[in-house]
């Protein structure tokens, strides 16, 4: 007679040989049907936004086929019922473009708060999505090139901070530039000439730009700087004064454009100037980059090697940003 013998399994073996078991059982279980549901599409609320017109949501569709920018005429992008009040009366969930929106989430101590005028015609919405089309998107690439664009009849800002004491002040900007979505406000563009949307045009593409240099480091504008460093914000007058008019005789010869110094002399009075600060010689060359050609603008400051300069410097510094000119 044989004897049974008995076989002896380590707790980690049997450990081992389970998870073997399941990993198999798993593994076949997966393979025995290839019927995989994918779950439903969610739909894109930026493309499809609540309470859009058959009208609008043409215009969107277009704009964005072509730009791959989204389109909106309302800042709400989502209302959902998800329950209700004691009353009985429905509770809604919005979701809307958060203007302010910062991806690093401080807000510098500012309270602000948005409330548009929206556009109530399709005839303003058609003209003011050719504006953006035609006259504020092949102007803007690289991180100029937005997201999304909040066209609307007016913009009402509040906006709070310690040097109002906190109170609520109004402003009514033409545009505004979020991390998300920029706002323009294009109420009175039915009413302009062309020359006048030219202008609008400028004062749009300055305020996008001046938005992206504050978030430049400071020391993207060295070289600009460095040619008047030593005289923004000085003053002087009789001797020295005159001495500096002697080797600069006009703002153009330090690199100043019109209205960069004042100064006074014979037969007014004693000689005098007063440089302005450095942020307004910056603002004075933006200004030029958009009011001038290269070919205008040489013609009438050709001969000042630094104001050449300086201009040539900030161009290129804004096409880095992604200005297109």
């Amino acid at each position: 007679m044989k004897k049974n013998k008995s076989i002896y399994i380590s707790s980690k073996s049997l450990l081992f040989l389970m998870a073997y078991i399941v990993v198999t059982v798993l593994t076949i279980s997966s393979c025995s049907s290839d019927d995989v549901e994918a779950g439903a599409l969610k739909e894109d609320e930026w493309l499809h936004p609540y309470g859009t017109s058959s009208y609008d949501q043409i215009l969107q569709m277009n704009f964005y086929t072509k730009n791959h920018v989204y389109l909106l005429f309302n800042d709400t992008l989502k209302k959902e019922r998800v329950g209700t009040n004691p009353d009985g009366s429905p509770f809604y969930n919005y979701e809307d473009v958060k203007l302010n929106y910062k991806l690093t989430g401080n807000n510098g101590g500012q309270e602000e708060v948005f409330q548009f005028n929206y556009l109530s015609s399709d005839t303003d919405k058609k003209t003011g999505t050719e504006f953006v089309q035609n006259q504020i998107l092949p102007h803007l690439g690289g991180s100029l090139f937005p997201f999304s664009i909040l066209i609307v009849d007016k913009i009402n800002y509040y906006v709070s901070n310690a040097s109002t004491y906190y109170e609520m002040t109004l402003t009514n900007p033409s545009v505004y530039t979020g991390s998300r979505c920029t706002a323009i406000a294009l109420g009175n563009i039915l009413n302009m000439t062309s020359d006048q949307q030219v202008i609008y045009q400028k004062t749009i593409l300055k305020s996008i730009i001046n938005t992206q240099l504050q978030s430049l480091p400071s020391s993207t504008f060295d070289d600009f700087y460095a040619y008047c460093n030593a005289y923004y914000s000085t003053y002087a007058m009789n001797d020295d004064a005159t001495a500096f008019f002697k080797k600069y005789p006009t703002p153009y010869n330090l690199g100043l454009l019109d209205g960069g110094y004042y100064s006074y002399g014979a037969p007014y009075g004693f000689p005098i100037y007063n440089i302005k600060a450095k942020s307004y010689d910056l603002a004075d060359y933006t200004n030029a980059v958009f009011d001038y050609t290269d070919e205008s603008f040489k013609a009438k400051y050709g001969q000042y090697p630094i104001v050449m300069a300086k201009f040539n410097l900030l161009k290129k510094i804004f096409s880095e940003i992604g200005v297109i000119f």
